[in-house]
């Protein structure tokens, strides 16, 4: 997700095109967890992502690229993780992104 077209906004070098408002998560940090092992299961790995889209649309409106490009992403991550969640125990599921 990092070099596709939308890769740009979502990396700690460019937390500025994001809002003004802070956001203490970024696609960065969620890497820098993932190779610290950070996370103690694949849906906290998930929550985090799904908390950084879910940031960028809850605090920028719903007519600035950055929000489409999060509701973009999320989806995108929602389809690709889609099969590696059915794997897991049904205890285990969560739904998928509340597409704020």
């Amino acid at each position: 997700m990092k070099t596709g077209q939308y890769g740009w906004g979502w990396h700690s070098e460019n937390k500025s095109t994001f809002t003004d408002k802070p956001i203490l998560l970024d696609l960065g940090l969620v890497k820098l967890n993932l190779s610290n092992n950070m996370y103690s299961s694949l849906l906290d790995f998930a929550f985090d992502v799904r908390l950084v889209f879910e940031n960028a649309m809850l605090y920028n409106p719903k007519t600035a690229e950055v929000h489409g490009m999060a509701h973009q992403l999320l989806f995108y991550f929602e389809m690709l993780f889609r099969p590696i969640q059915a794997k897991l125990p049904t205890n285990q599921r969560v739904n998928e992104f509340s597409a704020v």
